[in-house]
């Protein structure tokens, strides 16, 4: 209790002391710091309402889907690398999988999908379980939406040409198997009118009007994303069981110590819900183990308590 008390009041002396260099800044700069202050003050928000662990989370970024009939090659490659970036700098404690990384896992370069062509939920996170992730990103570049129309008052209206841009994000929880995130993203730019007839001609967008309008979808989705991961409890899950060792897919690259302590709960069972959709479902505290041995993406452990201790079974710090 002392301790998430004293958590607690340095959490609180933070949030002060960086409102009150914000203010001074104001005051010196002017209106040109008001987006890096707004960001500051997210990332600010977030270390106060986030659970209380030293530990980072491990996420995976899948390759989004193109659903756009754009002829510019690689939007999907760029986007990714956008939306990462973001993701990076408004949560620098989330470890990040993202494709074109050396270490980036062959499991992740295909998307598990069912027969009627939807995302296997269950299977993905299966996947991520095995990879010692705690969250895996999905998505979609939907559409990009060619428009005109007049804007004005009376008889001064003058037509205006704009292109919409749609892109959908899924964040799926690896301990479930459920969402905690899904959702579109829409941006819309003023174009002239003929980069609208290059995009209805020959499907191509000038790179700045992409440049713009994915970088701003970017921004705005990985935040979100952000939020959506950050103020989740920190979960992690046994590999594997050798005799009276257990293995775990998490190390010190995640922060972990040998002495640490983990609640352990059986996150084996299955039940469907709707349309078929399967999930795990998260069970009772089966025992307690303590951490021996730390490697840089594995670590050992023994257990000190309780029993029934399995393969993909569901470990939190102990507080």
């Amino acid at each position: 209790m002392f301790q998430r008390f004293k958590s607690f009041v340095v959490k609180i002396h933070r949030v002060v002391c960086i409102l009150f260099l914000l203010l001074c800044l104001v005051s010196i700069t002017g209106c040109s710091t008001v987006a890096s202050i707004e960001k500051s003050t997210k990332r600010m928000v977030r270390d106060f309402r986030a659970p209380d662990s030293n530990l980072k989370k491990r996420v995976g970024i899948l390759l989004f889907e193109n659903k756009m009939t754009l002829a510019n090659k690689d939007v999907e490659k760029k986007f990714i690398r956008d939306l990462s970036e973001t993701i990076a700098s408004s949560c620098p404690t989330i470890l990040l999988e993202k494709p074109g990384d050396s270490s980036y896992p062959d499991d992740l370069a295909r998307v598990p999908r069912t027969r009627s062509g939807w995302i296997d939920n269950l299977a993905l996170a299966k996947t991520g379980r095995q990879l010692g992730l705690n969250a895996i990103v999905t998505g979609a570049l939907i559409t990009i939406t060619p428009n005109k129309r007049k804007e004005g008052i009376w008889w001064l209206k003058d037509t205006h040409y704009f292109v919409q841009v749609r892109i959908a994000a899924e964040v799926y929880d690896t301990e479930t198997g459920a969402k905690l995130l899904d959702e579109s993203f829409v941006h819309e730019i003023e174009v002239d009118e003929m980069d609208l007839e290059s995009i209805h001609a020959d499907h191509e967008m000038n790179s700045l009007i992409v440049d713009e309008a994915f970088g701003t979808i970017a921004d705005k989705m990985g935040e979100t994303i952000c939020n959506a991961i950050v103020f989740q409890p920190w979960k992690g899950f046994i590999a594997s069981i050798d005799s009276d060792k257990i293995i775990l897919n998490f190390g010190e690259n995640i922060g972990l110590k040998i002495g640490d302590l983990f609640k352990v709960f059986d996150s084996s069972r299955i039940f469907e819900g709707l349309e078929g959709q399967r999930f795990f479902k998260p069970g009772f505290k089966t025992g307690e183990i303590k951490i021996t041995a730390v490697y840089p993406d594995t670590a050992e452990a023994i257990l000190v308590s309780g029993h029934d201790i399995g393969p993909g079974f569901c470990v939190q710090p102990k507080e």
